[in-house]
Order: C-alpha cells, then structure tokens, then sequence
C-alpha cells in the first residue's frame, strides 16, 4: 500500500477538509486557502516532471495536502495546523502526506522555537521531537519551495513572497533571512535537479 494517497482521493481528502473548516468555523481566505494549495499542487508537479526520480503525482499530492491541518482555525483554537495535519494523515494511513504537513514549515529539523512565538510551546516541542526522526528529501524540499511562491491571490518570486512576509508579520531580521537564504539555495537546488531555471517552468517573471 502506498504511504500517500492517488490523485482522485487527495482531492476529495482537500475538498472534505475545505467543505469541514467552512461549515463549522467559517473561512474568510477560503479563495486564497484553494488558489495556495492548488497553485503549490501543481508547482510540485510541473518541477517534479522536469526531473528524472520524482513521481510527480506524489509531487502533487503531497502540496495538495500540506495545509490539511488548516481544516481547524490556529487562533480559534491555539493549536499548530501542522500537527493537526500531521496527526490526520497519520489516522488515514499516510504517514508521507503526515510528514510534509509538518515539514514544510519548518527549514531545519533543529529549528529555533523563538522564531515561531504564533504556535503553541507545546507544539513546537512536538514537532522537534517529530523532526528529530526525518531526514529532509526532495519532496520535503519541492512542497517547501513552492509553498513560498504564492503571496494571497498571486504566483510570485521569492523576493515578492519575502516582501509580503516582512510587511505581514514582525519577525527578526535574522529570521527572515535565514528563511530567504534557504529558500534561494532550495530554487537554485531544484534548478540544477530540473537543468533549467524553476521560474520559467512555473513562469514566475
């Protein structure tokens, strides 16, 4: 049995979580939740059929999936939708889409909590525990990237998405740029995976 589900289950999975956060919590970035997840789906797909060892239907299933934990409303509840995410999947037997739901926010398995003050203590001490078992591969790496170039309602550079997070939320100076840092050695990782530059694949000018 395959630890992630076929493309027809994964989107009825993602409706079923969509259809669940709206009915019981409301949505006010329902569009934005759709174009996010969707745009990463297919961003991991087209790069992942650009390479010569990656299943691009998995590519597409995992950023899909990512944010599945977002069914449940963080602030409403103080929780963590990674966890959330990760906990799911684990309960329907995905145990690769339970990873990426807690992987992709996090760029280092020994991430420094300070620089996430939005999410529970509880949860982050979880989730160091949970990291401290994984080794990151290029799924990992693809739903990382590409869950950065969507900023709301467009496809954006790394740059813009980076502008975006700087004007949304007050994190340090480090912080932002060890992200920024990491996520242009990501591009640059796949770029050299794809033979080509990743932008011009997804056209992101």
């Amino acid at each position: 049995m395959k630890d992630y589900p076929d493309k027809e289950t994964a989107l009825k999975i993602w409706k079923d979580g969509l259809d669940f956060r709206i009915k019981n919590y409301g949505f006010n970035v329902a569009d934005e939740y759709k174009f996010h997840t969707q745009g990463v789906a297919e961003s991991c797909y087209l790069i992942a059929t650009h390479t010569s060892d990656m299943d691009s239907e998995k590519a597409y299933v995992l950023g899909l999936l990512h944010d599945y934990g977002k069914k449940y409303p963080e602030k409403e509840l103080n929780g963590f939708h990674g966890r959330w995410g990760y906990e799911e999947m684990i309960k329907m037997g995905y145990p690769a889409v339970a990873r990426i739901c807690l992987t992709h926010t996090f760029y280092s398995t020994d991430f420094d909590a300070n620089c996430f003050p939005s999410y529970p203590a509880k949860d982050l001490a979880w989730a160091k525990k949970q990291l401290q078992q994984i080794n990151y591969d290029d799924y990992d790496r693809i739903v990382q990237l590409c869950d950065m170039f969507f900023e709301k309602m467009s496809m954006v550079s790394l740059q813009k998405r980076f502008s975006g997070i700087m004007e949304r939320y007050h994190l340090s100076f480090d912080t932002l740029k060890n992200s920024y840092d990491y996520a242009v050695k990501n591009k640059e990782y796949f770029d050299k995976k794809c033979q080509m530059d990743v932008y011009k694949i997804l056209g992101i000018e």
